[in-house]
């Protein structure tokens, strides 16, 4: 992935490395302000990026713009936020393991989707290595700050973890990915750039998460790292129908639902201050989650179109 958007990414690696450094010398100011940055990042770019799925099911259902195709989407699409809203409710651990496993294969399959996988085993194993990295190292890191979340999340205490064995899983998991690294290049599926970008792209990652406050960090990775290459994946799907199609194009197609999701946060929270609640980070967390897993569900749609396309493609190049 970052051979693909270089500028972007060499953009977000020098970003990650300012945070580090302020970090270091301004440790105590990033405490205080990384929930403010991070929801205004989340809201901005992080929402912004799962907005445009109705184009993204319009193309992919076929005719691109039929209006029973549409209606069917947001009726599947509420359907499927309900249905896991209950499970939040009824089975808050079932449901964050479930948000879990979701998320570790989306992310993974974010960065390595360019890679031309031999089976569907090897996509995977990939694409859950490099998630639970990005997942686990910011959780377990800093596990003092999210003991406390997971626990308003699941209504119940998070499991003891010993330091030692925290940072272990972290390093093994950096281990693991840089091995990755390697095997792809010694298999020829990488090139000696690409196979660079990635290993300078894990590092950085790794300090990052590892050297940031764990909001603050995971928002960065989330927003930088994973919404923005999304949004240029989307923006590379849309351009099948129209060549013409750009940035300025997406913003305006993704404004509506952006905003909608937004309103209902704003609405959501201003309830919860009208009744006198507390403002729970993990209740903001099941509501996002709820939000965006029909949208993780439609990008492995979108990425799966991606390798049909690039084997045919291949294949009429041969002929």
């Amino acid at each position: 992935m970052t051979s693909r958007y270089p500028v972007l990414y060499r953009s977000i690696q020098g970003i990650a490395l300012l945070a580090v450094l302020l970090s270091v010398l301004l440790p105590g100011w990033l405490l205080n302000v990384q929930l403010i940055v991070a929801l205004v990042m989340i809201l901005l770019i992080g929402i912004p990026h799962g907005a445009t799925d109705y184009l993204i099911f319009q193309q992919l259902s076929r005719p691109l713009w039929g209006s029973r195709e549409l209606t069917r989407f947001y009726i599947n699409y509420i359907l499927l936020m309900a249905a896991f809203a209950l499970l939040w409710w009824i089975l808050p651990e079932a449901a964050l393991l479930v948000f879990l496993g979701i998320s570790i294969y989306h992310f993974g399959q974010s960065n390595w989707n360019y890679v031309d996988f031999q089976s569907k085993l090897e996509a995977t194993g990939t694409h859950v290595l490099w998630g639970s990295f990005v997942l686990f190292v910011p959780i377990l890191w800093h596990y003092e700050t999210a003991a406390p979340i997971i626990g308003s999340i699941t209504g119940a205490p998070a499991p003891q973890i010993g330091g030692a064995w925290r940072e272990a899983v972290s390093i093994i998991l950096l281990v693991l990915n840089l091995w990755l690294c390697v095997y792809y290049f010694v298999q020829n599926r990488v090139t000696r750039k690409e196979f660079m970008d990635e290993v300078v792209n894990l590092f950085a990652l790794a300090l990052l998460l590892i050297n940031l406050p764990l909001l603050l960090g995971f928002a960065i990775y989330f927003v930088c790292w994973h919404s923005l290459s999304s949004m240029m994946d989307q923006i590379r799907f849309f351009r099948r129908q129209a060549q013409s199609y750009n940035v300025v194009q997406y913003i305006k197609n993704a404004l509506p639902l952006s905003l909608a999701a937004i309103a209902s946060l704003g609405i959501f929270a201003f309830a919860q201050v009208k009744m006198d609640i507390p403002l729970n980070i993990g209740v903001v967390f099941v509501f996002i989650s709820v939000v965006t897993l029909p949208h993780m569900i439609l990008i492995d749609q979108l990425y799966q179109e991606d390798d049909l396309v690039s084997a045919y493609n291949s294949i009429d190049k041969e002929f």
